[in-house]
């Protein structure tokens, strides 16, 4: 940016001219080095939450298959019929709760899958 201003202006700031024209440069030089390092960080960002909003989506796919193989499977002779889940509390409505109150249904269903066996039972149920 220093060199875009004419040789006069920098002459008519006195016997102080060269230095401040040379201390203008390297702070010009500073803030675009600042800057393309400010981008670069920006890039790294925004690659970063990709990569987690990925991670998260594989944990949590990998956590439902491992449920879903777990209930088509149980261990030790125990069918997943003698499972059963507390009822989710009643839902009042509340914004604050809706997580909460949905996960309480998805561990219920989760935990009594084979109550939910087809679309009739889920109907019926």
């Amino acid at each position: 940016m220093s060199h875009q201003l004419p040789d006069e202006y920098w002459e008519s700031l006195g016997p102080n001219g060269p230095f401040l024209r040379e201390l203008f440069h390297n702070q010009s030089q500073l803030v675009m080095q600042l800057q393309a390092a400010n981008n670069d960080l920006q890039t790294r960002v925004m690659d970063t939450s990709d990569d987690i909003a990925n991670v998260a989506s594989q944990a949590a796919s990998a956590v439902a298959q491992t449920i879903l193989t777990n209930m088509q499977a149980p261990t030790g002779g125990q069918s997943s019929r003698n499972a059963k889940a507390a009822d989710p509390e009643a839902f009042d409505g509340s914004r604050g709760k809706t997580e909460q109150f949905v996960r309480s249904v998805c561990i219920a269903v989760t935990m009594q899958i084979d109550t939910f066996a087809d679309k009739r039972m889920k109907i019926q149920r």
